[in-house]
């Protein structure tokens, strides 16, 4: 009769993991966001890419550097479309199951500086968090600057290593889950 209520126990705290692991994952995607605050500056035409499939153009920047125009992509989608100027914030949201509006992604203009060949716009800071309606997050490749002093010849490009968010919180609950199999297993046998 006692390895039967080790069984159940086991079983029981078994469910409660499981369920709990939406709700940790949803809270551990703004403790850990996939870009946390960096920067970074796009000259007229050149386009920006992020995790998940988003990208950002930049499409114009008018001669006295005080307006532009901005286009945010998902998968060569354009899923918004903005005029910027200097200090603006920028956020694209998605809103899951009807009621919570989530942000996405999050661009201030810090800058926007007009040349004789080309316009320039400064964004920092930038945040994007994961979004749970598309595939899980992979590295992207990212090209340094002209003037990173990235020296290493023709290879112009790097991986960003950014872990996987949640990933720790799925294994953790793996092998909690697995432990209290192996326990259960040892109580019946004795």
């Amino acid at each position: 009769m006692k390895t039967a209520k080790k069984g159940w126990v086991c079983i029981i705290i078994i469910i409660f993991i499981m369920i709990g692991i939406p709700d940790v994952r949803a809270q551990q995607d703004y403790d850990n966001p996939l870009i946390n605050g960096t920067g970074f500056f796009l000259s007229t035409g050149q386009a920006r890419t992020f995790y998940q499939g988003y990208s950002l153009t930049l499409m114009f920047v008018n001669n006295n550097a005080n307006k532009g125009w901005v286009q945010l992509k998902l998968n060569k989608t354009v899923v918004k479309s903005a005029t910027i100027s200097p200090d603006e914030i920028i956020y694209y949201n998605i809103t899951s199951n009807d009621t919570n509006e989530t942000v996405i992604l999050y661009f201030k203009v810090s800058g926007m500086y007009s040349g004789e060949d080309t316009h320039i716009v400064t964004f920092s800071p930038v945040y994007q968090y994961y979004n749970p309606d598309l595939p899980e997050p992979t590295a992207l490749p990212t090209t340094y600057p002209v003037n990173s002093g990235n020296s290493s010849g023709s290879n112009n490009t790097c991986t960003d290593a950014t872990p996987i968010p949640g990933l720790k919180i799925i294994l953790t609950t793996l092998i909690l889950g697995l432990c209290s199999i192996w326990f259960w297993k040892i109580s019946i046998i004795k």
